[in-house]
């Protein structure tokens, strides 16, 4: 966290054993972002880690077998709580000084949610209030659609240049190129008649 001006983001998602992680993320002046990608690929359980830059920042994608990691005892909490219901991890911020979560979850399971991330993260309680999702086109997606489009926009596909080619795109999915394209494709075009009719 010394290392970090801010980060945004902390999307992440699972793909079988491995979790799929990306976070926005600005580095200090004095950090060579490259030694840390080095540094996560020493990390036994991470299988791939990438920094895809974006303006005056990076983006970086890191994908581990979450089974291999060394979690602290309490960690698996967290999964547990998911599977009770809808908790979504959404977003997160954090400077070297504070980090802030979001977290959306069903009415029954707030004191839960509240409860298990106090012990977790030994975190306060900043605020709850009601959150009322529109009827978003994304709905309507597969899970490996809207993993493939999210790893898409978030990498950079669509941008113009292009961060990330369909192939790297692929190797971070673990699918082939093929595949990614025909996800992709889907996607637009399930979204596209959600919002055009």
């Amino acid at each position: 966290m010394e290392l970090v001006e801010w980060g945004y983001g902390d999307t992440y998602f699972f793909i079988g054993s491995d979790v799929v992680k990306l976070v926005e993320i600005k580095f200090k002046e004095d950090v060579n972002p490259e030694k840390i990608v080095k540094k996560l690929l020493e990390i036994p359980h991470v299988k791939d880690a990438k920094l895809i830059p974006k303006n005056d920042h990076y983006i970086l994608y890191v994908r581990a077998n979450i089974f291999e990691a060394p979690l602290p005892k309490n960690a698996l909490e967290i999964f547990d709580i998911q599977k009770k219901g809808m908790v979504i991890f959404e977003k997160g911020t954090f400077t070297s000084s504070e980090v802030y979560l979001y977290v959306i979850c069903e009415d029954e399971l707030v004191r839960d949610v509240i409860a298990v991330l106090k012990k977790v993260y030994n975190g306060e309680l900043a605020s709850i209030e009601e959150y009322s999702p529109e009827d978003s086109p994304l709905s309507k997606l597969t899970r490996k659609q809207l993993e493939t489009l999210l790893l898409a926009h978030k990498s950079g596909y669509f941008d113009n240049p292009r961060r990330v080619t369909l192939r790297e795109l692929a190797e971070m999915l673990n699918l082939s190129p093929s595949t990614v394209k025909e996800h992709l494709r889907k996607a637009q075009r399930k979204i596209f008649e959600e919002l055009m009719g």
